[in-house]
């Protein structure tokens, strides 16, 4: 907390994006021409001014630099007279995130590391009721392919197979299980499918946004309100951005727009979140699990 409270004034020297996480900062801006160069890297050199006042120092070999766009020309950035590494990938809060914005790489991490949990539940618990398996489960595996989904939620099919694939090879484990269909093992165990989870996830953050709950900037991420008058839908649908390649129609504040408003007033336009969430799901049992477009031959 003290460290935090001294870098506190670090944010003054900078007037483009920034982002601060205890000792991990990180600035970017657009860089199309020689202006946006010249202005990044004048903020480093301004970072550095404010590093030897308060007689800091940045660890150059740790700094890199991850760029982004098919065009961008990758220039080199100094910092203490040295230029920073050019990264091709980047860990962030546990992301893996890649200069290209496909999540193959952090997929493909989180789905490893939830199949060692699961050979880690299957070799320690001598009494494997299928309760029990469940809960430890919900508890240690599952959390590490949900981790900040909205973020990487991934949209290419062999990715969301890997995915499914952890949860599949769980309900197997379980006795008795294994000789019935994947959707059979998810109806008698109360679960969903993890591709129809992350949509439950996606909703329930729109709602958090737009409600205020979580604290960002709505207008940012959405056009909030849609202005025209309406004849049907709920008073808080969204409108998304405009965009030319397929990258940014996966972003969240893309896919999103369309199922959210679809949603029933009922559902939408209630008080807490708790109640979105009851009233959520009853919404999806009843729709069913193919009208979100996870078709019945997923399951099997």
């Amino acid at each position: 907390m003290l460290f935090v409270i001294y870098i506190n004034d670090l944010v003054d020297r900078v007037v483009n994006w920034i982002s601060k996480y205890a000792d991990d900062t990180k600035i970017g801006r657009v860089v199309d021409n020689e202006v946006g160069f010249q202005s990044l890297q004048r903020e480093l050199g301004q970072l550095e001014e404010w590093a030897e006042r308060w007689q800091m120092e940045f660890n150059a070999d740790k700094g890199e630099v991850l760029h982004f766009g098919r065009t961008n020309q990758n220039r080199t950035y100094m910092v203490n007279g040295r230029a920073l590494k050019n990264a091709v990938e980047q860990r962030d809060l546990e992301i893996m995130l890649h200069s290209s914005l496909k999540v193959e790489s952090h997929v493909d991490r989180v789905v490893k590391k939830a199949f060692g949990m699961l050979a880690f539940i299957n070799q320690s618990i001598e009494y494997r009721s299928w309760e029990v398996m469940l809960e430890l489960y919900k508890a240690l595996a599952r959390p590490n392919l949900e981790y900040c989904v909205q973020f990487w939620s991934p949209n290419y099919r062999k990715d969301v197979n890997k995915i499914e694939r952890v949860q599949r090879r769980f309900t197997r484990m379980l006795p008795a299980f294994h000789l019935l269909s994947y959707r059979e093992r998810l109806n008698k165990l109360g679960l969903y499918s993890l591709e129809c989870r992350r949509l439950r996830g996606n909703l329930i953050e729109v709602f958090k946004i737009v409600r205020g709950i979580d604290r960002v900037d709505v207008d940012r991420l959405f056009p909030l309100r849609v202005v025209e008058i309406q004849t049907r839908g709920h008073e808080l649908r969204v409108r998304g951005q405009k965009f030319r390649g397929n990258m940014r129609r996966n972003f969240f504040t893309q896919r999103v727009v369309a199922v959210w408003n679809e949603l029933p007033a009922e559902v939408v336009e209630v008080g807490s979140m708790l109640s979105f969430k009851v009233k959520l799901d009853s919404y999806m049992d009843r729709k069913g699990i193919e009208g979100y477009g996870l078709s019945a031959g997923r399951w099997d």
